[in-house]
């Protein structure tokens, strides 16, 4: 029970965001500045000038915006960027439902910040759908709220639609053309191109942040450190083409056993690393040993058997990022020294 409750607490509270390749880093910049510029704009621009024009509905709930913005900020400096982001797009929503309430029409041009927010902040397919059910909420609510005319209703309605799916759709273009570009950019900068494991730059630039994470809401880190045993031999007897079908091979290996969470890194040649968040050495060596046991009797085509050492360790007190790798390093020389293909602690 308490290993679970220290699993919620860290993949809430504490774990930076392993959203996928939709959060990007130009869209973790534009967040940042979203949730900034919001803190700072809602008291006056939509509280306090609404309070003077009388507006009161638009000033209490942009109040609650305030409060949601406030919480995303919290979440953002966790590094909870899934929090973060949907709590901003729900403030979002909140000032804009309190435009409606207030029946002020010639606010309603505010509805077209909703699809550019979530197509800033959201891949382009979720904020598609996002856009789409807004439209339809503030069309069922105008019609059911209000009570004019129902062919003023419609005027007004279709007057804002109109101009809202024409931002829905060049956002929705404008963001996937842009999603694309900025992808093959991250992975080219990011990645081992041949293992699609991360390269040792992306790994120390988020180790760094995560290793002190570590250090002071006192939760266990671990590294797994493994070199494929006599890996020359192979590229020198079958090629460097089978040496780079071997390396694919053990990398999907590894992804197919390890957490999303977890980080799977090639360190140089055919020596790799995988950081294991919120994980002690014992749950590190577990693993280490059953992706040795896989990789041992796995047939690599031409190649036939090949055998992998590993070295564990875990992040202890007095630690720095250089003596941790140092000392998994190590590890694995000893696990080299004692015979190869088996696991040694540290």
């Amino acid at each position: 029970m308490k290993h679970n409750l220290r699993d919620f607490q860290y993949a809430i509270f504490i774990n930076p965001s392993k959203e996928g390749d939709d959060f990007t880093p130009f869209r973790l910049v534009v967040l940042k500045y979203t949730i900034l510029v919001a803190l700072f704009s809602i008291p006056f621009v939509a509280v306090l000038r609404n309070l003077f024009l009388g507006q009161i509905n638009i000033a209490i709930f942009s109040t609650v915006a305030e409060l949601l913005i406030f919480v995303s900020y919290i979440f953002f400096k966790l590094r909870n960027y899934a929090f973060a982001r949907a709590f901003v797009i729900t403030g979002v929503f909140t000032i804009l439902v309190g435009i409606l309430v207030q029946d002020v029409h010639y606010n309603y041009m505010w509805f077209v910040l909703f699809p550019t927010v979530s197509f800033i902040l959201f891949s382009s397919y979720i904020a598609l759908w996002a856009s789409i059910i807004f439209g339809m909420a503030i069309t069922f609510i105008e019609f059911m709220l209000h009570g004019r005319p129902f062919w003023l209703k419609f005027y007004y309605v279709q007057e804002v639609l109109i101009f809202y799916c024409f931002m829905v759709l060049v956002n929705y273009f404008y963001s996937k053309n842009l999603e694309e570009h900025e992808l093959v950019l991250q992975k080219l900068a990011t990645k081992d191109m041949l293992t699609g494991a991360y390269n040792r730059w992306k790994f120390l630039e988020d180790f760094k942040s995560e290793f002190e994470r570590a250090r002071r809401y006192k939760y266990p880190i671990s590294l797994v450190m493994f070199d494929i045993d006599h890996f020359k031999k192979v590229n020198d007897t079958y090629g460097h083409d089978a040496g780079d079908r071997v390396l694919e091979k053990i990398a999907k290996i590894v992804r197919d056993n390890i957490r999303k969470v977890d980080m799977f890194v090639r360190w140089g040649g055919e020596e790799f690393i995988i950081f294991l968040s919120n994980t002690d050495k014992k749950g590190a060596t577990v693993l280490a040993e059953k992706i040795r046991k896989k990789i041992e009797n796995t047939v690599f085509d031409e190649v036939g058997k090949v055998t992998v050492s590993f070295g564990v360790t875990e992040l202890k007190e007095g630690d720095t990022i250089d003596n941790l790798l140092k000392r998994v390093d190590e590890v694995l020389y000893r696990a080299k020294r004692l015979g190869r293909n088996r696991v040694e602690v540290a």
